[in-house]
């Protein structure tokens, strides 16, 4: 049995947040669907840059890096593990580029008969929770590496990446410097896989401050702030814009080439013989809606705002975050207007 009730209640505190991270990852109604981002009301399909920039950058805040640790580091030959869980508010209902980009842009339930997605998400998520294990090792000179891989909750997504860090100035406890906080600065990256529609990556530079209040010979509290710039790299596969309708239904005659004794001038309807495109007996504009997204760089400030408690070997932590500045500041000339956006974040592990 531990030795003390509170080394209890943060083990179990441990478990259970490891339990919750845990859990597979199975596709659900929050899958990412950019395909669906698109006016049809011509032909061809045109797809949706705004919508899609909007998404992404959303998206893009809930799996970037945390920065979720204080100024002073594990130390030379220190090691931390634990379980994170952090939860992320995004405009479910937002509107860009005449759609609801949230609505549009993800899988929605599957019908119980034929298992099928819906065309459209009539209720997303307004959080996005991302479940992770993180492991820190302490550096010589003030350094501190960090892994991370982890999941995206009720899609098939994972998030994978490292973090590096310097405490400029740590741990001194007597004289002038005594009176000083720790003060640290780092960067961190995180990719999103699972999805062969679009490529998301996120880079996080981040300063903090923090200044650890001992509370027993065993006990320490530490509450830390700081500031984070986050940049999001966003670049989309080649996607059907028309998803659930099948081109070779538009009465497919073959393809334009030397031999088909289809490729008549009537078929055709002025196109040139052997151009190697499809032939339709009524339209083949479906054949069209195979394109790509505009790449979207998106650059975002964000505060933090923390409180690490450690007894023992055994620490748990708490951190919210919010944009300093509406996500349009920088990024109107690409269409990204939603509302700012926060994450809470909670921590459990050991550190030795």
């Amino acid at each position: 049995m531990p030795r003390n009730p509170k080394v209890a209640i943060a083990a179990a505190s441990l478990v259970t947040l490891a339990l919750a991270a845990s859990r597979p990852a199975m596709a659900g109604n929050m899958d990412i669907t950019p395909e669906r981002l698109a006016d049809c009301s011509t032909t061809p399909c045109t797809p949706n840059n705004v919508g899609w920039a909007n998404l992404m950058s959303e998206l893009g805040m809930a799996i970037a890096p945390t920065a979720f640790h204080s100024a002073r580091t594990t130390g030379l030959g220190g090691f931390a593990l634990s379980f994170e869980a952090s939860f992320t508010h995004v405009n479910a209902g937002a509107s860009a580029g005449g759609q609801q980009y949230w609505h549009n842009g993800t899988a929605g339930p599957v019908d119980p008969n034929d298992h099928a997605f819906s065309i459209i998400n009539t209720n997303p998520d307004s959080l996005l929770g991302v479940y992770s294990l993180k492991a820190r090792k302490g550096l010589a000179y003030g350094f501190e590496i960090a892994g991370d891989l982890g999941y995206l909750a009720n899609t098939g997504l994972w998030v994978g990446g490292a973090d590096l860090r310097w405490a400029i100035l740590e741990g001194y406890r007597t004289g002038v410097l005594g009176y000083f906080p720790d003060i640290a600065i780092g960067g961190g990256v995180r990719t999103l896989g699972g999805s062969p529609k679009f490529f998301l990556t996120t880079v996080g530079l981040d300063a903090q401050i923090s200044k650890p209040i001992a509370i027993d010979d065993s006990a320490v509290l530490t509450p830390y702030v700081g500031a984070q710039r986050v940049i999001i790299f966003a670049d989309s596969s080649v996607v059907d814009l028309t998803p659930g309708v099948d081109p070779l239904n538009c009465g497919y005659l073959g393809p334009n080439v030397p031999g088909n004794a289809n490729a008549t001038p009537g078929n055709l309807g002025g196109r040139q013989k052997n151009d190697g495109m499809p032939i339709c007996a009524n339209s083949n504009a479906d054949f069209d809606n195979d394109t790509t997204f505009n790449r979207a760089r998106i650059h975002r400030w964000r505060w933090i705002a923390g409180m690490n408690y450690r007894f023992e070997v055994l620490y748990l932590a708490a951190q919210f975050a919010m944009d300093l500045t509406d996500p349009s500041a920088e990024n109107g000339v690409i269409g990204v207007n939603g509302s700012k956006q926060w994450t809470t974040s909670f921590e459990a592990g050991v550190s030795f």
